[in-house]
């Protein structure tokens, strides 16, 4: 495996379209449709991937050219000031690989990621970024998420309503059609 700095980043960007892939790939035995095509992922996917059949069809697409990259800090800060804004709880491998696809869409390629991730959907998409979905529909919609009193409705940021103590639970709030 490599972990690929920016010269390897301006290989793979050689192609039209770049896809980065998260583990639902694997997971779901998808990634014989990506087995042709300029793909990339970061480290982190390969660390999520326990089933030995999923292990196996990650190491084959390593094999086949997928390169494992790391994404730069910048990128990564972005991604994580939009999660402030749609308060998607997303993993430090879901924000790297959102983080690539922002890299290589700032270098101005075509760059999709690829995950059933609603939360990853959600966040790509309110980046104004594009996404494939490969075993699910995918969103509809950029959601919002925030937390919302379950007894008297207030709206907060924390586990316990301040108003009335009672819990409180996210819920969306539908920002804009798809």
């Amino acid at each position: 495996m490599d972990l690929l700095g920016d010269d390897a980043v301006d290989g793979v960007a050689d192609n039209d379209t770049i896809y980065i892939l998260d583990s639902t790939v694997f997971l779901e035995k998808y990634s014989g449709r990506f087995s042709d095509k300029a793909c990339v992922t970061v480290y982190e996917v390969s660390e999520e991937i326990k089933d030995p059949y999923a292990k196996i069809q990650f190491d084959m697409l390593v094999q086949s050219g997928l390169a494992i990259l790391l994404p730069k800090d910048e990128f990564v800060r972005l991604v994580k000031d939009k999660l402030k804004d749609t308060g998607d709880k997303l993993s430090g491998t879901d924000i790297s690989v959102i983080a690539l696809c922002m890299e290589f869409a700032g270098r101005g390629k075509k760059a999709i990621v690829v995950s059933d991730d609603y939360g990853i959907q959600n966040t790509v998409k309110a980046l104004g970024l594009k996404y494939l979905a490969v075993s699910q529909k995918g969103i509809s919609r950029v959601l919002k998420w925030r937390r919302k009193c379950t007894a008297c409705g207030a709206d907060t940021d924390k586990e316990i309503c301040d108003v009335c103590g009672s819990e409180t639970k996210f819920v969306s709030k539908s920002r804009k059609k798809r």
